[in-house]
């Protein structure tokens, strides 16, 4: 479980008009890394400004695409596949686009006179307003909506009247034109903002916003008749789905090595067997064959957890990937990390409404799972220390009360921390021993480790004294030679690499002391928060909902920043080689090509 596996080297034999078909089934189970065993860079860069320009226009153009259809599974994809279904879209672009101008244009239109119909609707505005704010030369009319408008005082000669549409207030200002624009400035600079006037005020006829809407209306669906004919003529659904299919098969395919008649498929799998029944369900005529990768070529590591250790192993992805003789901490950050944090963060209430949000969020965000353990034991130290939402003397403390012993809760981090080190040491022996080296481990780390090992034991009982022993005896066995034939200063420079090693061990273990810091000052928030809610009298049960909220806020920011520091910056650096190289598996295609579109 703590050993990373390389993946399994495969190469696939198939004629080439099953070629993408057993792509497609070989990425739809998953497990497999495509790595092509040679390379065309001029087709990779051809292929490469291919995709970027769908990609453009699919940026441009997708929510205006209609719906698209799955594309039938091509015998074969190559570059000019690709390069006919972006050049027959760029030819729909080209036609189609004054008339999404146009389409654009009317929608603006359409709303602006659908705002103004339910005005003239709601409000009663006679034929000289109408005419004011369509424009006049001596006087101006304008309407402004916003919800500060009807605050303002207006200036001297300038008439205002309140409105009100669909409940939202408007205010209806009649002035001289540059009296009209100074208030506008002044509605303006508090957030209000001017409806824009249509011509059809002009009209004395009641109904002329009435007539221009319904010619909008029927101009809007002539243009999504000739739109409609543009999508039929290019047949743009077809294009967009060959051009998705297309440009997925061409960010893969590298890994097909085509023939005269026959191809080969090679990359990575993370389950040989697997694999092979994929390839025997597929139906296709194959062979494939598992062995050791060409040279030059390093295999990508796969992880073994469990599924309740997977969400930690960010830890390690944060330092890189291990490699083959390194170990994998995911198991010791999965114990490690909800420990560190449910100390810093002991509270049942707080900690049980933490794990609540964990498993709420868990599945959009997954780095939200590691608020679930850490929320259940920050509950459980909530009762070693008696604290429930802040509220101290709910519960009894089952230990200590942080603030009547501090000293206890400063102590105890000390001496987890100081085990955690034990074991990153205890990796580090591992690893050493998978490359071979580990004699040379025990000679330098192996006596530091011994040491500090004593010193740390020996600090609760005397035992801990027989590891300095054995320090020594490492020391006396890894000196002996050099003592031997005379190279005295060799023997000074190793004792004080020990003991520089020793003393690093012990300045990373005081570092857990912000352990037991961060947990008396949770308690100290309480306390606070306490006071002010005995009081504030009535609004007590608002204090404390109030301050609960933000000790959660704060402190699930400061402690996991914390425990990410501690694990990363006193822990991993003890055993972690982060040189290995990461399994990506290859992404299946498009299995749903509806696009987000323009409703039509």
């Amino acid at each position: 479980m703590i050993r990373p596996t390389p993946a399994t080297w495969f190469e696939l034999l198939a004629p080439n008009e099953d070629a993408i078909r057993l792509f497609e089934a070989l990425t739809r189970a998953g497990g497999v890394e495509f790595e092509p065993a040679r390379a065309d860079k001029a087709l990779d860069q051809r292929a490469a400004s291919l995709r970027q320009r769908f990609a453009e226009l699919k940026q441009s153009y997708c929510a205006v695409w209609p719906k698209v259809c799955a594309a039938p599974t091509p015998h074969a994809m190559t570059t000019e596949v690709l390069a006919r279904a972006v050049a027959r879209i760029e030819a729909w672009a080209g036609a189609a686009q004054p008339e999404l101008n146009a389409r654009e244009v009317l929608h603006s239109q359409l709303s602006i006179h659908q705002l103004w119909q339910r005005l003239l609707l709601a409000a009663e505005i006679s034929v000289a307003e109408r005419a004011a704010l369509a424009g006049g030369q001596t006087l101006a009319a304008a309407i402004f909506t916003g919800q500060p408008i009807n605050s303002l005082t207006p200036p001297p000669a300038v008439l205002t009247r309140p409105l009100s549409v669909a409940g939202e207030p408007c205010l209806l200002v009649i002035a001289a034109p540059a009296r009209l624009a100074d208030f506008g400035e002044q509605i303006a600079a508090v957030g209000g903002r001017r409806i824009a006037p249509v011509a059809a005020l002009a009209d004395p006829d009641p109904a002329a916003v009435d007539i221009r809407l319904q010619a909008l209306q029927a101009e809007l669906a002539h243009t999504e008749q000739r739109l409609a004919a543009i999508d039929a003529e290019y047949d743009i659904a077809t294009a967009v789905a060959e051009a998705i299919q297309g440009s997925w098969c061409l960010a893969n395919v590298t890994a097909i090595d085509t023939g005269p008649a026959l191809c080969c498929v090679t990359g990575w799998s993370a389950d040989a067997p697997a694999l092979a029944r994929t390839i025997d369900a597929c139906g296709a005529p194959a062979l494939v064959r598992f062995g050791p990768p060409p040279s030059g070529l390093h295999a990508p590591m796969l992880l073994h957890n469990p599924s309740w250790v997977r969400p930690y192993e960010v830890f390690s992805q944060l330092m890189g990937m291990p490699e083959r003789n390194a170990t994998d901490p995911s198991l010791i950050v999965a114990i490690a990390f909800p420990l560190l944090f449910g100390y810093m963060f002991g509270d049942v209430g707080q900690g049980l409404l933490l794990a609540g949000i964990g498993l709420a969020c868990g599945k959009r965000w997954p780095i939200a799972r590691l608020f679930i353990p850490g929320g259940v034991v920050a509950a459980g130290f909530g009762l070693l220390f008696g604290s429930v939402f802040s509220m101290h003397g709910v519960l009894p403390a089952w230990w200590v009360d942080p603030l009547a012993e501090p000293l206890v809760v400063l102590l105890v981090p000390i001496f987890g921390g100081g085990a955690l080190l034990l074991v990153g040491l205890w990796l580090a022996a591992t690893a050493a021993h998978w490359r071979g080296e580990l004699s040379e481990w025990l000679r330098t780390d192996g006596a530091a480790s011994a040491t500090f090992a004593g010193l740390l034991i020996g600090a609760v009982n005397s035992v801990g004294f027989g590891f300095v022993v054995a320090a020594a005896a490492l020391l006396i066995a890894a000196t002996t030679e050099l003592v031997l034939t005379h190279r005295l200063s060799a023997v000074a420079s190793q004792l004080a690499e020990i003991i520089e090693k020793a003393i690093q061990l012990a300045l990373n273990t005081l570092s857990f002391v912000r352990v037991g810091a961060f947990a008396i000052a949770h308690a100290g928030l309480s306390s606070a928060l306490g006071m002010l809610a005995a009081d504030a009298g009535s609004a007590a049960p608002l204090v404390i909902i109030i301050g609960n909220l933000f000790i959660i806020a704060l402190e699930v920011l400061v402690v996991s920043v914390q425990t990410t520091r501690l694990l990363l910056f006193e822990f991993f650096i003890r055993f972690f080689t982060g040189t290995g190289r990461a399994f990506r598996p290859a992404p299946p295609p498009p299995s749903d090509l509806q696009e987000p579109r323009h409703e039509r």
